[in-house]
């Protein structure tokens, strides 16, 4: 439905109503959803991409026409896309203020005599339409059913939507009240004779209601995720409160791992709002204090110490007349001066925020307005850049009493907008509309002298300057939309290093860097902000996708002293903070462990994730990982097998460790001490070629073994020093077998190999496995590894063709696909591990990568984040630790990495609590308005 919010805001909601009541019993839920979008609200890209969304899957448009209507763009744009996309006759039109006149001599609509029409729909029907008349209701107390007129117009309308005549309608609905007067005089008569079945009556009745509840909170939730789901690139703020309410109305895994894929994909942290846009922030080195300056020639301070639970400190300073162009505090985070453009520069102490003071008369020795200030690294110089192209010194040694320190810097040929000092204090930068960055020589600040020529490579105004934490580095940004790079390691002979950085469509206003210097941040006219990993500042590369929030310019950005959170401010009244700690690309911890001299094949952890095992080149190795940032290695390698070690197991209760080889024997080992494992029993020696796999059973009696002989054997290790082969081989496979699982039961056998299929056992008895009658072959090649989810209701396995499949295994005998095939590698899977809640996958290629995996929708896996690389070589296995903290990786390239999932975890685990303490709150009463249709308001992130 699409209208005037204006014109319509009553009548709108009223026809909906009636729409969604007509002609059915009133315990039903409607027969069809009507979409009713607010037009007269500002739409972000991201809002129009859900219009058109809800606009694709309907079958009919109602237009309320009106001068109103006709006049909004966004009633032009949803009626232009109709048009272009979805059958004319589905266009029905209610007439709710205004005139259409047809004219029969023309064929179309009157132009001059119709003033309730969108242009789009001129020339558009060939005869003219079947139109409603709903201008008397605008004003009509009664827009109820019960309005026998209301009622006749909702019908005209409503026939279509439910493809039958208005009479049938019409019909249908007086005998669905008939039959309600019936129902309801039937019942009070016989209610004493009826007692029981008025009791069952009323108990279907609750079932029937709670049904129809749970069915239109369903498909509101669906359609919240898919308008979060269109809002996640543009709007993050926006994703998340509508993810919020479609979890907290329907909770499944459809809802909750949209929320999550909402989480897991944007930096935004938090919203920080002001009554005015905002030119300034700054923040102090201790991460105690932000400041802003807007405007309105007002400054804010806020306390983020904790910067999940930022606020703010007290009332804005007043202290300027126009706008407060710039904030900066001074090291010790005493002093803060405020740039303005009425020309003068105040200091303030804030010592202590909660009680900020002026410090003596504001300096006003330029003559005209003051863009930027700065503080030199040591605190006791302050340099001003100004509209009347000057840059003044200042000695702010006593910021009580600060005195300008010799004549004005002169180099400039236009307004300049900049100033930055160099980290030792001793060069100085300067920019301007003349397009130049000047360098000075401060070292004598009562003396300054000019360094060399002018930077000139910008082709406009350069609006920002910044020198990299070392010193080395001079980031430049300007109107051209460009941030270039300078090497000003001698700042008496700059020189321009690698190519502009360029990605921003609009002016770039700021940049800043990160403590580290490795990450520069660029803040743009156009609403975004970009990263940039400088680390090797000759190949500077653009990290992720721009951040976006912003609802107007960004015009300027600074880091907390952490590195982990950036702050911007924009003209749109906000300072947004962003972690910048990525969930999604776990951090690897600590150094690779090695040892192996060669490719690593198998890795496992035990039971209480406090050893790891990894066969290879070179044997069997244990490491201790009680402390994973420490992981150390027990002993030599064990090299009992005469060649590398191609598969390890850890039994259930991890006191014993089965291991395989490519010299065909099966060894078991005690290691109930992991510092002084022993070998046990024979060497288990029926294979004729290599063993590529072992796994044990749930109880730990049971050990399966699979290899190049093509068969998989089963061994009874009830006690592991006298292993016995239980019955018959099992043989059919047609090549060799790579990988077998239990399941957690125990009582299904999954076996994998070259002949491309995955074969299901039942082992309930395992002297007599029997084949189950399904052979799941969906692989075009090799199947290399398979694994059972923990809860038992998924079967994992991958292969040579690069892909992975999931399978519903909880009926083993009728295995179904789960969703497509996972094709996030670019060459053979050779392995997979579910992590031990079932909700993550990981997966290891031999494009040196390992991929995770959300399976919180199992019908809709998505990759969390890029796969996670450091290896050059296969990742040949994957394994998570008990806790799901860490996951482990064993490498071609001889290595064995341990990865940290803590944060991943963490948010995964409680998202909706970290969404809602992201957002501050669920969506507000206009926001539920606009989004959510038919239910009543819920505080989505009220405890």
């Amino acid at each position: 439905m699409s209208y005037s919010h204006a014109a319509d805001g009553k009548l709108a909601p009223a026809l909906q109503r009636g729409l969604h009541r007509l002609g059915k019993p009133w315990y039903r839920p409607p027969a069809f959803h009507v979409f009713r979008d607010d037009t007269d609200l500002t739409a972000s890209p991201a809002l129009w991409s859900s219009i058109e969304q809800a606009l694709q899957a309907s079958t009919f448009f109602i237009l309320l026409s009106s001068p109103q209507a006709s006049a909004s763009r966004w009633v032009q744009q949803e009626v232009a896309w109709w048009l272009a996309n979805k059958p004319h006759d589905r266009l029905l039109v209610a007439l709710t203020g205004g005139e259409l006149t047809w004219d029969d001599g023309s064929g179309d609509f009157d132009r001059g005599a119709s003033s309730a029409l969108p242009p789009q729909l001129y020339g558009v029907f060939g005869e003219e339409p079947l139109w409603v008349d709903l201008r008397w209701a605008r004003d009509a107390n009664d827009l109820s059913p019960h309005n026998p007129r209301f009622r006749d117009v909702v019908a005209d309308l409503a026939a279509p939507l439910h493809g039958v005549s208005k009479e049938q309608l019409i019909g249908e609905d007086m005998l669905q009240q008939r039959r309600t007067i019936r129902w309801r005089n039937s019942a009070i008569a016989a209610l004493l004779v009826l007692a029981v079945v008025a009791t069952v009556t009323s108990v279907q009745f609750f079932v029937q209601r709670n049904v129809a509840r749970e069915q239109r909170d369903l498909a509101v939730a669906r359609l919240l995720v898919t308008q979060a789901e269109a809002a996640r690139t543009g709007d993050a703020r926006t994703a998340l409160l509508l993810g919020i309410a479609a979890e907290r109305l329907d909770p499944g895994p459809e809802t909750r791992s949209s929320l999550v894929d909402t989480l897991t994909h944007t930096r935004y942290s938090r919203t920080l709002p002001h009554d005015k846009g905002l030119v300034g922030v700054a923040i102090t080195r201790d991460g105690s204090t932000l400041a802003t300056g807007d405007r309105a020639g007002s400054i804010v301070l806020w306390d983020v110490a904790d910067p999940d639970r930022p606020r703010r400190i007290r009332q804005p300073l007043k202290g300027h007349s126009s706008f407060v162009y710039s904030v900066e505090f001074s090291p010790d985070g005493h002093t803060l001066a405020s740039a303005s453009g009425d020309g003068t520069v105040v200091l303030w102490d804030v010592t202590d925020p909660a009680r900020p003071r002026r410090l003596g008369e504001p300096l006003a020795d330029h003559t005209d307005e003051v863009h930027y200030a700065a503080f030199s690294p040591d605190g006791r110089t302050l340099a001003t850049a100004s509209f009347d192209r000057t840059v003044l010194l200042w000695d702010v040694s006593d910021p009580a009493r600060p005195r300008r320190l010799g004549e004005p810097l002169i180099g400039h040929t236009d307004l300049v907008t900049m100033v930055a000092f160099s980290r030792d204090g001793r060069t100085l930068a300067t920019a301007g509309f003349d397009r130049n960055v000047l360098l000075w020589d401060v070292s004598d600040p009562a003396r300054p002298r000019r360094l060399g020529a002018p930077l000139a490579a910008h082709t406009n105004a350069v609006w920002g300057v910044a020198f990299s934490p070392a010193g080395a580095i001079l980031a430049t940004a300007g109107a051209d939309n460009r941030t270039l790079l300078w090497d000003v390691s001698d700042p008496a002979a700059p020189r321009r290093i690698g190519e502009p950085l360029t990605g921003h469509v609009s002016e770039v206003y700021a940049v800043a860097f990160a403590p580290d210097g490795r990450t520069l941040a660029t803040a743009s006219s156009d609403r975004t902000v970009i990263l940039w990993d400088l680390a090797d500042p000759l190949r500077p590369r653009r990290l992720g996708e721009p951040l976006t929030g912003h609802t107007d310019y960004v015009n300027a950005a600074a880091f907390f002293p952490n590195g982990g959170t950036l702050a911007t401010a924009s003209d749109d009244r906000t300072v947004i903070l962003w972690d910048l700690a990525d969930p999604l690309h776990p951090e690897r911890i600590g150094d690779p462990l090695t040892g192996h001299g060669g490719p690593v094949e198998a890795v496992a952890f035990t039971r209480d994730g406090r050893t790891i095992a990894s066969g290879g080149a070179g044997g069997l190795l244990l490491h201790d990982v009680t402390d994973p940032a420490r992981p150390r290695q027990l002993g030599p390698p064990l090299t009992a097998h005469t060649g590398e070690v191609l598969a390890v197991a850890f039994s259930t209760d991890g006191r014993t460790l089965a291991t395989a080889g490519a010299d065909h024997a099966v060894l078991l080992w005690d290691v109930t001490s992991p510092a002084r494992p022993r070998q046990v029993g024979r060497p288990l020696t029926a294979h004729t070629g290599a063993v590529f796999a072992v796994a044990f059973s749930p109880d730990g009696r049971t050990l399966a073994t699979a290899g190049a002989d093509h068969t998989v054997l089963l061994w009874d290790i009830s006690h592991p020093d006298r292993p016995q082969q239980i019955g018959r081989p099992l043989t059919r496979h047609t090549g060799d077998v790579f990988a077998v699982a239990f399941s957690p039961d125990g009582q299904t056998l999954a076996a994998a190999g070259a002949d491309r299929t995955v074969l299901l056992w039942d082992v309930a008895a395992p002297a007599a496995p029997r084949e189950i009658a399904v052979t799941l072959s969906d692989h075009a090649s090799f199947v290399y590894t398979v694994a059972f989810s923990p809860d038992g209701s998924m079967l994992a396995s991958g292969g040579a063709d690069r892909t992975v499949r999931l399978w519903n295994v909880a009926d083993p005998a009728r295995p179904g696909r789960l969703g497509p095939a996972l094709t996030g590698h670019s060459d053979d899977v050779r392995s997979v591990a579910f992590d031990p809640d079932s909700r993550t996958m990981a997966s290891g290629g031999r494009d040196d990568t390992a991929v995770l995996w959300d399976l919180t929708n199992p019908g809709r896996p998505r990759p969390l984040g890029e796969p996670l690389t450091g290896h050059r070589g296969s990742v040949n296995a994957v394994a998570f630790s008990p806790d799901r903290e860490t996951l482990a990786t064993g490498s071609h390239d001889g290595t064995l990495g341990l990865w940290g999932l803590g944060p991943l975890r963490g948010l995964r685990d409680a998202s909706i609590e970290r969404a809602c303490a992201i957002t501050g709150r669920g969506l507000d009463r206009e926001e539920w308005q606009r989004f959510v249709t038919g239910l009543a308001y819920r505080d989505t992130c009220a405890a």
